[in-house]
């Protein structure tokens, strides 16, 4: 788990939610701290691959939301969510856009 220069005092970035989602799924509440940083190395390693793969596609040097959807389009699951996200993220933006209307309207 070191890094490429040999430096193991890396920062886990996302243990607190990843120790909460081992929880979720039914681990101790306490999970081992190598677990835990297994887990986002894997993350992480899976994130730089579909970026990778993503910026090789469609225009060069850019990453579109349809790159990314083009490149989970046989995870039925991982499809699912990512559509239901967006789905999620538009109605969010349309509430506060309603609420920022009514804040100038008074």
């Amino acid at each position: 788990m070191d890094d490429e220069d040999g430096d193991d005092t890396k920062k886990l970035t996302m243990s607190r939610e990843i120790k909460f989602m081992m929880y979720g799924f039914g681990d101790d509440p306490c999970p081992y701290t190598q677990s835990i940083a297994l887990i986002e190395d894997i993350v992480i390693n899976y994130i730089n691959e579909i970026s990778h793969q993503a910026l090789n596609m469609g225009k060069k040097g850019k990453i579109a939301v349809e790159d990314i959807l083009h490149l989970i389009r046989n995870d039925p699951k991982k499809h699912g969510r990512v559509k239901e996200l967006l789905i999620s993220n538009d109605e969010i933006k349309k509430a506060r856009k309603g609420f920022e209307e009514d804040k100038y309207r008074y």
